[in-house]
């Protein structure tokens, strides 16, 4: 696969669409989109982000349903369109996000509780040139 972009300002993009395309109806979910939007600011000018740990069980939900809003509401249309980087980048951003979401509770796993308040989480984005979790060399296993 060829890269998708040159920096992660797509993904960031599709972090504040999400965040805010969807309903704030209560608190955790407002919350949650205000995760999507320090994360994107973040990587718009970077490969990372850093959260707070005591946000890691809302930020980890949030980039779950930003897999589930690119799926089941852009991924079709998209489709439909056949714009082929569109899809790759819709494709990666939707392996990245489901990736992001685990990979921030594993690291809360790290964190001693008496420090959860003060302690901060730092994610590095998945590669621009794969999708998140595909195997390159399929004779190859791998772990992820």
């Amino acid at each position: 696969m060829t890269k998708i972009a040159e920096d992660y300002s797509f993904y960031a993009g599709f972090l504040r669409f999400v965040a805010a395309k969807t309903d704030k109806s209560t608190a955790t979910i407002t919350a949650m989109m205000a995760e999507l939007n320090q994360a994107a600011e973040q990587l718009a000018g970077s490969a990372k982000f850093t959260l707070l740990a005591s946000r890691a069980q809302a930020a980890s939900r949030a980039f779950a349903g930003v897999a589930q809003f690119l799926q089941h509401r852009i991924l079709p249309e998209a489709q439909a369109h056949g714009d082929q980087k569109a899809l790759s980048q819709l494709e990666w951003a939707i392996a990245a996000s489901l990736q992001v979401g685990r990979a921030i509770i594993l690291h809360l796993d790290d964190i001693e509780p008496d420090h959860i308040n003060t302690a901060l989480i730092e994610i590095r984005m998945p590669p621009l040139d794969r999708i998140p979790g595909l195997q390159e060399n399929k004779d190859k296993p791998t772990l992820h």
